[in-house]
């Protein structure tokens, strides 16, 4: 089977693990800072802030951001819940704009009709590693006064122009998940330029605790730290990533020939200057010879990882069907999501694949993988 995901570990990232282990200082300490710094070089922002998680590096960002209850953030609903659930559970509003049906990614022309009295920020997620329009989106937010925060969990070395992704927005947020094309296992890294949202956003994932250290303590926050044993792990990581990112791209680019050279099959479009970190390839499939589902199934039985990602965009899922169960709902009114006509957002979510385009895929899998897909659609 070539699986759809597949973690790079090398004796590098068990060496540096046994360091970590051997000097007796696991939780947060140099080695988190460390990662911080060269993570921030290597986007090119002033600050990062390495968090437990993807998902709490976005919510430690919007709080930092002073997101309140009752205030609205644009975002995608063709993505992973945590983008969405994240600004909710700070009794913030989501409010969900539809997808470009080629990019699969937020459509700003959308954006700036959605804009209410009420709406704070944009979140723009970049779906699968595909940059979204930020020069757009940041005209967009400063001609109306909002915060922008880049959801970039699946965007690591993703660029426009040349300028890395995490680094156009207010804040960002990447993921380290185990599948993520750098990786720690679990952990999360806010980006940002500003010291006032980097002091707080410090604070938050840390108790609240202030500059001065020990057990003072200036606001509400969590223990979202993380660990030297986790961020060992990361910076042999950061080191691969430019390698990865080749295979990825290389692998992309096949696969986006063969797609255009077929009939009923579409791939995710990068537009001109836009480099796609290429963490997932999912096509969406229309063809009269074969559905998506056993298109997969198809692939499996072929020993071909493949899923979908996102078959069910958010404004589908049962958690924002049912947004009136949660804690929030007795002081926020919320929009009727089962109301919601997102077209592109749900075409996507019915027709996309995933295929393997990790660099663990030599090119006699990626040849594999051709062959059968051109045998169904040809």
């Amino acid at each position: 089977m070539i699986p759809v995901a597949k973690p790079l570990v090398g004796k590098e990232e068990i060496e540096a693990v046994r360091k970590v282990l051997e000097s007796g200082m696991l939780a947060e300490g140099t080695v988190a800072h460390e990662l911080e710094h060269e993570f921030a070089t290597y986007i090119g922002t002033k600050f990062a802030i390495a968090t437990s998680n993807g998902t709490t590096a976005l919510s430690t960002a919007l709080d930092a951001m002073n997101i309140q209850p009752g205030d609205e953030v644009i975002t995608t609903p063709f993505t992973f819940i945590a983008s969405a659930n994240t600004i909710a559970m700070l009794g913030a509003i989501p409010v969900f704009v539809d997808v470009q049906r080629d990019t699969y990614n937020i459509d700003p022309d959308l954006i700036e009709k959605a804009i209410t009295k009420k709406t704070k920020a944009i979140m723009p997620v970049h779906i699968f590693g595909m940059p979204c329009d930020m020069k757009q989106i940041m005209e967009i937010a400063n001609a109306h006064n909002l915060l922008v925060i880049e959801d970039a969990a699946q965007a690591h070395g993703a660029a426009i122009d040349g300028r890395k992704i995490g680094s156009f927005g207010h804040t960002a947020a990447f993921s380290f998940y185990a599948t993520k094309n750098m990786m720690t296992g679990e952990g999360g890294m806010i980006m940002t330029n500003d010291e006032e949202v980097y002091d707080k956003a410090m604070m938050i994932k840390n108790h609240g605790r202030g500059k001065e250290g020990g057990y003072s303590h200036h606001r509400i926050g969590y223990n979202s730290r993380m660990m030297d044993l986790v961020a060992a792990i990361g910076l042999e990581q950061l080191k691969r990533l430019p390698g990865v990112l080749t295979a990825r791209r290389k692998n992309a680019a096949a696969y986006d020939k063969m797609c255009f050279e077929l009939k009923g099959i579409r791939p995710q479009v990068a537009k001109k200057g836009f480099e796609s970190a290429y963490h997932v390839y999912a096509p969406c499939l229309n063809s009269p010879k074969m559905n998506r589902d056993k298109m997969i199934e198809y692939l499996k039985q072929n020993d071909v990882g493949s899923r979908t990602v996102y078959a069910l965009p958010c404004h589908k899922q049962d958690t924002y069907l049912n947004i009136r169960d949660w804690r929030w709902a007795r002081f926020v009114k919320y929009p009727n999501y089962a109301a919601l006509k997102l077209p592109n957002s749900e075409e996507v979510g019915a027709q996309h694949f995933e295929i393997p385009v990790h660099p663990s895929v030599t090119d006699q899998d990626r040849t594999r993988i051709e062959q059968l897909v051109r045998k169904v659609l040809s």
